[in-house]
C-alpha cells in the first residue's frame, strides 16, 4: 500500500522541511486507518516530512520502520522552495536546466528508474506480505502509472491527492491497482484492510 502526504502546493522537492500542522492531521487520519492492520514493514523517504508521518503509521501498525532515498521526492534542483508561479516564470525566462526543471535537477528518467527501482526491491524481498509506504506525489505518480499500463509521458493521466490511501497488489508478474487517492475515512468504509490480505497473513 502506498500513502502520499504533502503538505502544501510549494515545489518543495528534496527540500527537507517538516511536517506542518495540517500534514500531522492527515498522517493520525491515515494512521488510524491502518489500526489493527497486520503490515510487515513501514518504508518511507528519508526527508522529515514523510518520516514523521510515517513514523505514526509504523508505532500504530507495529511494524518496522524503513527510510530509504529510493522513495525520495524528485530533486528540482536550484528551484525547489519555489511556488508553481515562480517556476512558470522561470521557465518562460529560458532558466530551465536541460531536463525542463530547475538548473542542477532530477531528470525525469533518473527519478522514474529510482521509483522502478524501488517498486522492484519490494516485489523481489517482500512477496507474501502487507507493505506501507509513506512517500511523495511525484514517487506515487512514478509507482502508479506503470500499474495502470502507462508511462511518464502520460503523467496527466494520474494525479496524487494529498493524505490519501492506495493500494497496489504484485501478482509475481507486475503491480496491479485495487484502489487510488482513497481519503483514509472512506478508505475505512470502503476498502477496509482486513478486506486485503497478504499470503503472509
Amino acid at each position: 500500500m502506498t500513502l502520499l502526504y504533502l503538505v502544501d502546493r510549494r515545489m518543495k522537492g528534496q527540500l527537507d522541511v517538516p511536517l506542518g500542522p495540517r500534514g500531522r492531521e492527515q498522517a493520525a487520519q491515515v494512521a488510524a486507518y491502518f489500526r489493527g492492520a497486520q503490515v510487515h514493514t513501514v518504508y518511507c523517504s528519508t526527508l522529515r516530512r514523510t518520516r514523521a508521518g510515517a513514523e505514526l503509521v509504523a508505532e500504530t501498525t507495529r511494524a518496522p520502520l524503513i527510510a530509504t532515498p529510493l522513495l525520495n521526492e524528485r530533486g528540482w534542483g536550484l528551484w525547489q522552495g519555489l511556488t508553481s508561479e515562480d517556476i512558470a516564470r522561470e521557465r518562460a525566462a529560458g532558466r530551465a536546466g536541460e531536463h525542463g526543471f530547475g538548473p542542477l535537477g532530477e531528470s525525469a528518467e533518473a527519478f522514474a528508474q529510482r521509483v522502478a527501482s524501488f517498486m522492484e526491491l519490494v516485489a523481489a524481498t517482500q512477496r507474501g506480505r502487507t507493505v506501507i509506504a509513506v512517500t511523495h506525489g511525484g514517487v506515487l505518480k512514478n509507482a502508479v502509472l506503470p500499474a495502470l499500463g502507462l508511462t511518464t509521458q502520460d503523467r496527466g493521466a494520474f494525479t496524487a491527492e494529498t493524505g490519501t490511501v492506495s493500494l497496489l497488489t504484485h501478482d509475481g508478474g507486475r503491480w496491479r491497482p485495487v484502489f487510488l487517492n482513497c481519503p483514509p475515512q472512506r478508505a475505512a468504509m470502503q476498502y477496509p484492510p482486513a478486506h486485503y490480505r497478504s499470503e503472509g497473513e
